[in-house]
């Protein structure tokens, strides 16, 4: 896989622009959805990175075609903003975590049953 790709908000695209990243900032949802359904029809080679508040709003149907796409797996990204309490922020990295690499890990001292 030689290509990332990320979709953010467009505050936040500068950075990962910075960073060598190809980044493409989304005013909103639809537009996010279009984005990504352009690639899959595409078959658009790379991994995914999206921004955590996208993706949670994302309709299901897109979800569903992506989660299936072998050539564009994905993960989601935190959006710059907290994340809540140090719990939730555990919790949201460990998900994070498990999605891309498909385990389930655990912080020390963190009994597993937490989840």
């Amino acid at each position: 896989m030689s290509r990332l790709l990320v979709v953010t908000h467009p505050t936040l695209v500068s950075g990962f622009r910075l960073a060598g990243v190809d980044a493409y900032g989304v005013e909103n949802i639809e537009d996010a959805e279009n984005l990504i359904e352009s690639w899959l029809k595409a078959d658009e080679v790379g991994l995914l990175a999206i921004d955590d508040g996208i993706m949670e709003f994302m309709d299901s149907s897109v979800k569903k075609r992506l989660e299936g796409a072998e050539k564009l797996p994905y993960l989601t990204i935190p959006g710059g903003g907290t994340l809540g309490s140090e719990v939730s922020r555990r919790h949201h990295i460990t998900e994070m975590i498990g999605r891309s690499i498909g385990f389930h890990i655990t912080f020390k001292g963190e009994d597993s049953e937490e989840r």
